[in-house]
């Protein structure tokens, strides 16, 4: 008669108990495979491959160490044989076909009650794949065929967010989520988080441990590596040179972007006595005009852990910026805002960047990017990045967009001479870059004049 083809069953198996005997390659590939399906698999070999050990590790079959036993198999109800041992392969057909088990000899086909498919498991689906013992090759690439098309398939039904872990990163990224699950329901929105090599490093300043980079070094690897698709960052945090791979795609509307000052709980007035908490250089810098006589210290960590610092009396006050105390639910903590003309913020602040991979398509992120927020960002960072400012160097900068004019403040800060010069210039939207970039060299020019004098 001819092969008509072999019929795929599918039935629970999950209290059914199997017996293999031999831990080789094939037998490990075997059992991982049915570990999905069993909660019953016994393993009896002499020795034992390691995927299998990592198996019994994670208490998903049994195993026993010592040669094949007729007694192992009589109450089995499926049996694979898969030693090196022709001869004990046949006997253990022979026995196993007596008790009834359903058996299975890797080495001999016609010595088998079923044959093995190639599986595809995801949730729910299954998906067996089988050539009726005639191509084993054609039915693998198959397999990965399909396993390749339903994880395109997965990651076209999902969106993950990367995300630092720290409790302010994450308030970030739900505001980003929640707008995702709104804008694409049929998708399911997830987080990754991580701690980034600048979170770990928290005894030196980010300019003696290689600058905000830090921050998204680990972000943008998972972004590469496709463990997440996309990236959200505090503007202010971001080098001022993203990777070409993974470009800014969205920038959201601007929190307050002001700095405050923050005391101490309790605490009405500045204890003068100690440091203010700070380790930006461009705050100290500004600072400096309205404290002359006030000491500075350094203080890493996140926001909780500065607040703890603070007010277990390591400081008088802290600087922060407002729009992380406000996402936090932390408002009642500031004690007075710095207006930007006194305290120019950090390029972006108050402004959420979100980063893709080139080439692909985020239009669901159109409703998500604010027309002001991105203007504001683009012109300010142009001025920073033209002056090559980052920790290292207390450039500042801040645009205020109203409809399509611009009014752009901007510090610059020259090292080798100590001397720093604000300005200010009004443009339009369409040449936000242009209008970062003149005001720059502005400044630059006219603090190297004042040195020529």
């Amino acid at each position: 008669m001819a092969n008509k083809g072999y019929f795929p069953l599918f039935m629970d198996i999950s209290d059914k108990k199997i017996v293999v005997i031999g831990a080789g390659a094939i037998a490990s590939r075997r059992v991982a495979v049915l570990s999905e399906f069993c909660d019953h698999i016994t393993v009896v070999a002499p020795k034992i491959d390691s995927k299998i050990e990592e198996l019994e590790k994670e208490k998903k079959v049994t195993v026993v160490r010592r040669e094949y036993q007729r007694e192992d198999i009589y109450d089995a109800w499926m049996v694979l044989a898969a030693t090196d041992d022709d001869k004990l392969n046949d006997g253990i057909y022979s026995v196993a076909k007596c008790l009834g088990a359903l058996v299975n000899i890797a080495s001999n086909k016609e010595k088998c009650d079923f044959h093995f498919p190639g599986i595809v498991k995801k949730d729910s689906y299954v998906i067996g794949v089988n050539a009726s013992g005639k191509d084993h090759h054609g039915a693998r690439r198959l397999r990965e065929e399909i396993a390749g098309l339903m994880e395109e398939k997965n990651k076209m039904e999902r969106i993950c967010i990367g995300s630092r872990e720290s409790k302010l990163a994450v308030i970030q990224s739900e505001m980003v989520m929640d707008y995702l699950k709104k804008e694409c329901p049929d998708k399911e929105i997830s987080l990754l988080t991580m701690k980034t090599t600048g979170d770990k490093i928290l005894d030196r300043t980010l300019d003696k441990i290689g600058g905000k980079g830090l921050f998204v070094k680990e972000l943008d690897k998972a972004l590469l590596d496709k463990r997440s698709d996309l990236s959200v960052h505090s503007l202010k945090d971001m080098p001022m040179e993203t990777p070409e791979e993974l470009p800014i795609v969205s920038f959201s509307k601007r929190e307050d972007p002001r700095d405050v000052l923050v005391l101490p709980k309790g605490k009405e007035t500045r204890d003068t006595s100690k440091p203010i908490g700070c380790s930006s250089l461009r705050r100290i810098l500004q600072l400096k005009e309205l404290y002359p006589d006030a000491e500075y210290k350094s203080v890493r960590g996140n926001v909780i852990t500065r607040l703890k610092k603070l007010d277990e009396g390591e400081y008088g006050a802290l600087v922060l910026a407002a729009a992380g105390l406000k996402r936090l639910g932390l408002e009642d903590r500031i004690t007075s805002y710095f207006e930007p003309e006194q305290m120019i913020p950090a390029a972006g602040q108050g402004i959420l960047a979100i980063q893709g991979r080139a080439g692909e398509d985020y239009s669901f992120l159109n409703h998500f990017s604010d027309k002001e927020g991105t203007t504001a960002a683009i012109c300010e960072r142009a001025f920073v990045r033209y002056l090559d400012g980052g920790c290292s160097s207390p450039v500042a900068a801040h645009a205020i967009v109203e409809g399509e004019k611009i009014h752009l403040m901007g510090l610059y800060y020259q090292e080798s001479t100590g001397k720093y010069k604000k300005g200010y210039l009004d443009g339009t939207a369409s040449e936000a870059e242009e209008l970062g970039i003149r005001l720059a060299k502005k400044l630059k020019e006219d603090v190297e004049n004042e040195n020529d004098r």
